[in-house]
Order: C-alpha cells, then structure tokens, then sequence
C-alpha cells in the first residue's frame, strides 16, 4: 500500500509539473525593494542643516559613466529635497557648513537573458534555437533585456566630523529596481525614495 501510494504521489507530481502554465514575469519589478538602516546613536533633532548635491554619482559597465546629471536626475534629488524639507530641514550650499552631507549614488546594469519555452522537454539540453524533439510540437525562444539598478542615499553626519575629518554615516537607504528611461521606471523611483522616508520616521527636526 505505502508503494503504492509513493508511486502515485510521484505521478501526480510530474503531470502537475508537465502542465505548469508559464510563470507572468510581468510584475516581477513593479517597484523597488526598498532597505533603510540608521545608526543607533544618531539623534536627528541635533541636526537643522543639510546639502545634497545637484548630480548623482552614477556607475554602470561603462567607466566613462561617473555622474548623472539630465532632467530624470534632477527630478530624484528634487524629491530628496521634498521629504528633506517636510521634516524640517533646510538646504544650504556645501560652503555654508551643512549639519548633514547627503550623498546620492546610482548603480545600473542591464540583464540580459533567455527565455525557452517547449512542451514536456521544458529546457531539454540537446534543443536547438528554433527547434526540438519532433514535428509537430515546436518551442519558442526570446530574448529580454532588463534594466536593473540601485539607488543608494547616504546621511553624512558634517556637524560632528571628527578632528581626523572622519565622517559618520548616519543612515542609508538602498532602493533596487529598474532604472530604465521610461516614465514609469522615474515614477518607480521617486516612490522609493519617498517610501525611504516613509519608514523612516526618526529623521526629523521635530
């Protein structure tokens, strides 16, 4: 009996698998994962002042990228400046002595795959591009592109620099997602940077 019964979870198993429908990869970057962390002894009611610059630093595959600095850049470190400012905080420029340094940075790659998709011999290692196992049953292939990056914010704490000029991080947030030209990948972004402050109550003036 308990043979039996092994036998027939074991085909039961493989006619589920053999009729998975095909997973919809669509909402799998709907938004960013967004992380936020402070440091425990970081109290920022003792901070009034801060100064963010006006270019992201921006690193991808080519190493001539060093600074992003077009309208979709702006528009990120305008909404770093928004929540800055609904918590009491004022910009200064760099040479007026900023309370917090805020550092902006951006990671981009793009990912690039294959999607093969046939009958029962699903990822079958002797399939060829455009053909495999015998007529009629034919599988498909496509390539995507995907792409993916990171924004990462830095609180610098400028007012207690050390004598030795080391300087504290006293949060960070670090958003992954897209980082596309598109309007939505913008939008995307700017939402996370908001949703960083959103879980992050502590930072304010108040």
């Amino acid at each position: 009996m308990k043979k039996y019964l092994f036998y027939l979870l074991v085909t039961t198993v493989v006619v589920l698998s053999g009729c998975r429908k095909t997973p919809d990869t669509g909402k799998l970057s709907t938004s960013f994962v967004v992380q936020t962390s402070k440091s425990p002894t970081a109290n920022f009611d003792n901070y009034k002042t801060y100064f963010i610059s006006d270019t992201i630093a921006l690193r991808t595959t080519n190493p001539n990228d060093t600074f992003w600095f077009d309208a979709s850049a702006k528009q990120l470190i305008d909404a770093v400046k928004a929540n800055m400012q609904s918590r009491g905080y004022t910009y200064v420029p760099k040479g007026s002595h900023p309370d917090i340094g805020i550092g902006f940075n951006a990671v981009k790659d793009l990912n690039v795959g294959i999607i093969y998709s046939g009958w029962w011999w699903w990822g079958y290692w002797g399939c060829y591009w455009y053909y495999c196992g015998y007529p009629p049953y034919y599988p498909w292939g496509s390539v995507y592109t995907i792409p993916t990056g990171t924004l990462v914010l830095d609180f610098i704490d400028v007012k207690n620099a050390e004598a030795d000029n080391k300087l504290t991080v006293i949060w960070s947030s670090v958003m992954s997602g897209g980082l596309g030209n598109t309007s939505n990948d913008l939008a995307l972004g700017i939402g996370a940077i908001d949703q960083s402050f959103t879980q992050s109550p502590y930072i304010s003036t108040k």
